[in-house]
């Protein structure tokens, strides 16, 4: 259990961190923040879901910091932030990619003691403040990843962190990490744009008949914030190409089975497909 003495920075107030601040503010911590957006900060402090800025912070006392932001923004704010990042109790983020980050953090020979990367798998299609819930993380998991020099007592503090916002933890390895989520989770959101985007080329389309039933429900990501998305697409490249040729086989396979009316394969295949999925409930 974190101390009640302990002060958290949020950089970047957005669903996540916005999530975190309405958590903890009601824990009765002190929470402090920054975001490009001034409606809102303006909103957080008038619910009194933070005590002030990032700057209002007693650098005297001790302070967890997190950066929930897009994965393209970490450089600058690692910079801008960058007074603090020595005197913070334990460092860690929100973001959905991994080696990048761990990459431009021991690449500036930052000391990493108190570095510990972390990605709640919490997310929703609906982005910003004004969506954040404070019991997002409540039996969620949180991936983490030390980094070479992440101390036990920053690990020890990033998991009492994660706990008390209701969350559980396990390690993953940045690399693992960014493949696995490559195919779990930045691929599917990059299907569900590019159906999107066929069925809106499409010539007389009728919006009204794709408002229910599965193409609804299996869309609902491509809802998701395009900021957020483009950095993680391009910041995970080299993977996301890899899975893109991956599943570009399989379709070509399923298009091959249909293309030869070989009804009797294309039965094993996707009851291959449903039997594995009924597997992961």
């Amino acid at each position: 259990m974190l101390d009640k003495s302990i002060q958290i920075g949020i950089v970047g107030l957005g669903l996540i961190g916005g999530s975190i601040a309405k958590n903890l503010s009601k824990k009765g911590y002190k929470v402090y923040a920054n975001d490009l957006n001034e409606e809102s900060l303006k909103n957080a402090l008038n619910e009194k879901k933070i005590d002030g800025l990032l700057e209002d912070l007693d650098l005297k006392n001790p302070f967890i910091l997190i950066f929930t932001i897009p994965v393209l923004s970490i450089k600058k704010e690692l910079i801008r932030n960058n007074e603090l990042l020595s005197k913070a109790l334990c460092i860690t983020d929100g973001l959905s990619v991994k080696n990048p980050l761990k990459n431009e953090i021991e690449g500036k020979r930052i000391n990493t003691e108190n570095f510990i990367l972390s990605h709640p798998i919490a997310g929703s299609e609906k982005s910003g403040y004004a969506n954040s819930e404070e019991n997002l993380f409540k039996e969620k998991l949180v991936v983490i990843t030390k980094l070479s020099g992440t101390s036990q007592t920053t690990e020890d503090i990033c998991n009492d962190f994660w706990s008390l916002l209701g969350a559980r933890t396990i390690q993953i390895n940045s690399e693992d990490h960014d493949k696995y989520f490559a195919k779990t989770s930045h691929l599917p959101h990059l299907i569900a744009f590019a159906l999107m985007s066929m069925i809106s080329k499409s010539k007389g389309t009728k919006k009204e008949i794709f408002t229910g039933g599965g193409l609804k429900d299996f869309t609902r990501i491509a809802s998701s914030d395009p900021k957020m998305w483009e950095d993680i697409f391009m910041s995970n490249q080299t993977n996301m190409l890899e899975v893109i040729k991956s599943f570009k086989s399989e379709l070509d396979q399923l298009e091959k089975l249909i293309k030869e009316n070989d009804s009797e394969k294309l039965n094993q295949f996707i009851t291959s497909s449903k039997e594995f999925r009924d597997s992961l409930i």
